[in-house]
This record gives C-alpha cells, structure tokens and sequence, in this order.
C-alpha cells in the first residue's frame, strides 16, 4: 500500500513540476491593449461618423529563410487585419449602423534581429568553447545566436456612413464571421 502512494505522491510532485514549466498564461489575440497587455485594439473617434481602429499584433519568432519570413509576415498582417475588421464592425453595431467601409488601411511588420554573444575564453562555462588549432595557441571561435522577430500593425480608417456605391462590410455579418474564426485563439497558442 504504501508503495502505491508513494508512487502517487511522485506523480502528483511531477505533475506540479511540469506546470510550473509553462513560461507564459494564454491571453485572448481579441483583446484591448490597455494596462500590460502586450497585443491588443485601440479606436479613436474622429468624427461623427469617422472611427480609427488599430490592431497590434503579439511579437512572434520568425525564420532566417526570406521565403518562409515572408509567408509569416503576411499571415501575421492577415491576421491582425481581421482583428481590426472585428473591432471596426463591433463599433458599427454598438453606434446602431448596419455597416461601414474601411476608408483607409495601413498594414505593417516591423521585423527585429537580436544577436546574443557569449563572452570569449577562459570566461566561457565550462569550456564548451571550439578550439581551432593554428600555430602554437589555440583560436576560439566566436559563439553567437541570433533570432529573428516580427510584430504585425494594421490602422484601418472606418466610414459608418458609407456612400451607396462603395464597397461596404456588413457589420452583423461580419462580426459573427470573424467572431467564429478568432473567438477562442489565444496567445502564445495552445
């Protein structure tokens, strides 16, 4: 008997551990970015009928290859487009307007490298250094590692008026479509 509870006492023990692993809670993506929120909307009224929306999307780890960076910067501007498509219709229907156009958009990735040396030896732990022999003294390579990151922003400029002939968004339609795609997502993802 007693081993069983011992054996018990170690699996509850190693399922504390691994929780307290996990580096970052899971925020909502459709959040407004206010107090420590690190991604979120803003909206700024213009005018009567004018609204600014801002999505700024969560800083995301990005690849080396120029193809692959490519296709993740334009997910992410995809991605924080919608988001401020749903923020743009939910002002729509909290101002009791049927729909809107985007008068304008900006969409934009600022990208950042962060290189991270190590100090050069003899400082260097334990040595895990790579010697490269020349001559009498050995050389040290130098030890570096460097990431790439990015972080989506997208402006829109909203019309709750919108003319007749302009390309509208119904702001019941779209709410409900983008509400179904991102309600649940969080970040970082599960």
């Amino acid at each position: 008997m007693s081993s069983k509870r011992s054996q018990s006492i170690a699996g509850a023990i190693a399922l504390l551990a691994l929780g307290a692993c996990q580096s970052a809670t899971p925020q909502p993506l459709f959040q407004p970015l206010e107090g420590e929120a690190a991604f979120g909307y803003t909206e700024r009224q213009i005018d009567d009928t004018h609204w600014e929306v801002t999505y700024s999307g969560p800083r995301y780890r990005s690849s080396y290859s120029d193809s692959k960076s490519d296709a993740e910067s334009q997910a992410a501007r995809d991605q924080s487009y919608d988001l401020a498509l749903w923020r743009a219709a939910q002002l729509a229907l909290e101002q009791k307007r049927p729909s809107f156009a985007v008068v304008t958009e900006r969409r934009d990735v600022d990208r950042s490298t962060e290189v991270r040396r190590y100090p050069g030896y003899p400082f260097y732990p334990y040595g895990f250094r790579r010697p490269y022999w020349g001559g009498y003294w050995p050389w040290y390579y130098e030890d570096y590692s460097v990431r790439s990151y990015g972080e989506a922003t997208v402006t829109l400029t909203i019309d709750l008026e919108p003319d007749p002939g302009s390309r509208s968004f119904d702001a019941k339609e779209t709410a409900d479509r983008l509400e179904a795609e991102y309600a649940f997502k969080t970040w970082p993802p599960k």
